[in-house]
């Protein structure tokens, strides 16, 4: 009996592995975020390469933000009156084609800025829909017993895509000699398997029937679905106040680690790509051991170990800031960025398994889609504050304030009494 108990214990992060439907969905996605990762370092030299700029990379991911911002609301009412599987068909198609005639103006010579910013509009639009209905399918496809398990997968092979990507990116670029096409031809790629796992979907069972919509239909229906979705976040304390936390954590966050440290790594470090790459592989192995962390041991005080997971976060940004003598550079912003990524995702994980306890599957589109704006709003306006920030007083002052504004932001939750008693 103890021998079956500990096998049991072994195996809590692959119960979801069992749904045959849900391992075709997560082999796909897992695919998928390898090409994500080589896009994001495809994307840095591309940008960095045609204009030298901080500040356009930063108004580049404005620009994918602002669609994002103006549709995410509908894409969450879609996720809960539609079929799940057919919003993240068109998304995944949307962005292949997308990415893939980039890396065709790429390889031709032909590529601009302008083609770049017509690519962030386009992908935001995409995540308009997939967020949502990424976020809420997972019930679809496993028991409610294994929820925790396929979270736990999911987040592992984003980290692991985050961690292999950039290197996969890297080593495109160098041997297209520096172009980015290989890194844009390789994401475009990983879409269109991501699009045949999901058509593979439609032969498999549900182990999970979705609840029919009782709204009315119309623009009506659409608001009141939405009104009902802002209702369950403020009903709840953790919702709320997690919300709040990472409508301002994420803007120090993503200002430094999306903004400014291209121009850190080229500029003050005095590097090349392949630090830049390190960087983002060590911040994954982070974001993996936090997955593992989370997924297996079963925490106390969840709402206390989330908010000090950001906390931690804060602090390894700050180390970027300091004065690093060029010998221990590495082992410096490798830790740094380790801690970065483990406590993102600590939270993270935290955050999507007490989403699954506590919203019921038919309003998970919505409230997905709420608090995925709310994190959001603000970051458009901080991609360009912290681009101009770094062209103007250097990358190591975005790193400064974000890990002051990411320890100040997250440690005042830790003040109400609701969030410490949550287990």
């Amino acid at each position: 009996m103890s021998t079956v108990t500990t096998q049991r214990k072994g195996l809590r992060l692959t119960q979801a592995l069992f749904s045959r439907t849900f391992v075709w969905f997560w082999l796909g996605q897992t695919i998928s975020t390898l090409g994500d990762g080589a896009f994001t370092m495809a994307l840095a030299v591309a940008v960095y390469q045609l204009t030298g700029s901080s500040l356009a990379m930063g108004f580049f991911l404005m620009a994918k933000m602002i669609p994002e911002l103006l549709f995410t609301l509908l894409g969450g009412v879609a996720a809960d009156r539609l079929p799940r599987r057919l919003l993240l068909l068109c998304a995944e198609s949307g962005r292949a084609l997308t990415v893939l005639a980039i890396a065709a103006l790429a390889w031709l010579h032909q590529l601009q800025v302008w083609h770049l910013f017509v690519l962030a509009v386009l992908f935001g639009l995409c995540h308009s829909i997939f967020n949502p209905a990424y976020r809420a399918i997972t019930p679809d496809l496993v028991e409610k017993d294994h929820l925790s398990s396929a979270n736990a997968l999911t987040e592992l092979s984003s980290q692991c895509g985050d961690f292999l990507g950039p290197l996969l990116g890297a080593g495109l670029i160098a041997l297209a000699n520096g172009s980015a096409s290989a890194s844009f031809a390789f994401d475009g790629l990983t879409f269109v398997i991501s699009v045949c796992s999901l058509l593979v979907l439609r032969s498999l069972p549900r182990s999970v029937q979705k609840p029919a919509t009782t709204s009315a239909n119309g623009l009506r229906g659409m608001f009141l679905d939405m009104r009902d979705g802002f209702r369950t976040i403020l009903n709840s304390t953790w919702l709320r106040w997690s919300l709040i936390a990472a409508t301002f954590g994420l803007v120090a966050y993503a200002g430094a680690m999306s903004v400014a440290l291209p121009r850190l790594v080229f500029a003050v470090y005095k590097s090349g790509p392949w630090l830049l790459a390190a960087i983002s592989t060590s911040a994954a192995i982070g974001g993996i051991v936090g997955a593992i962390f989370v997924g297996q041991v079963r925490l106390r005080h969840r709402g206390t170990i989330a908010f000090l997971a950001y906390v931690l976060s804060g602090f390894a940004l700050f180390a970027f800031s300091l004065p690093i003598a060029q010998n221990i550079l590495v082992f410096v912003v490798l830790p740094a960025a380790f801690g970065v990524g483990f406590g993102m995702n600590t939270m993270g994980m935290i955050w999507a398994n007490l989403l699954y306890e506590l919203v019921p599957n038919e309003k998970l589109g919505r409230v997905v889609s709420i608090d995925h704006l709310g994190s959001l709003c603000m970051l458009p306006v901080g991609y360009v504050l912290a681009g101009w920030l770094s062209d103007q007083f250097g990358p190591t002052l975005v790193f400064l304030l974000g890990g002051l504004m990411m320890v100040v932001l997250n440690s005042l939750p830790l003040l109400l009494r609701s969030i410490r008693e949550i287990e």
